[in-house]
């Protein structure tokens, strides 16, 4: 990839160079920045091509595992650990019989809607 950013920019080069032989100083003025414009995009596309490279290996499946959660889950054990790791575990109260409801929560009844006005939608 480094070796076809390089022919692209130097043949961009080349053909600046040539024009500005034939037809002057003019030629700078639009050819100055499109040169510039050309190897920065043809650099960003080198820096971004490693971490498009890994997640495509990534989506087909070729790569490791490089999450704990991952290789976790793959082995059939649970996690143990993680941002969310202990949220649906149930808590301490949940042993508790049914007729102990001391930490449990009244009902309470349904807010009444008022009536809306005849002819009204």
């Amino acid at each position: 990839m480094t070796r076809l950013a390089g022919a692209v920019v130097g043949m961009a080069a080349v053909a600046l160079a040539v024009a500005y032989l034939g037809f002057g100083w003019p030629v700078l003025v639009l050819g100055g920045p499109l040169l510039v414009g050309i190897t920065t995009t043809v650099a960003v596309l080198v820096l971004t091509e490693g971490p498009r490279a890994v997640l495509r290996e990534r989506r087909e499946g070729r790569a490791e595992p490089d999450s704990p959660w991952r290789a976790a889950a793959e082995r059939g054990e649970p996690s143990g650990s993680g941002l969310m790791s202990g949220f649906f575990d149930p808590g301490p109260q949940s042993g508790r019989d049914a007729a102990g409801s001391s930490g449990s929560v009244p009902r309470q009844r349904p807010v009444p809607r008022p009536a809306r006005p005849a002819g009204a939608r």
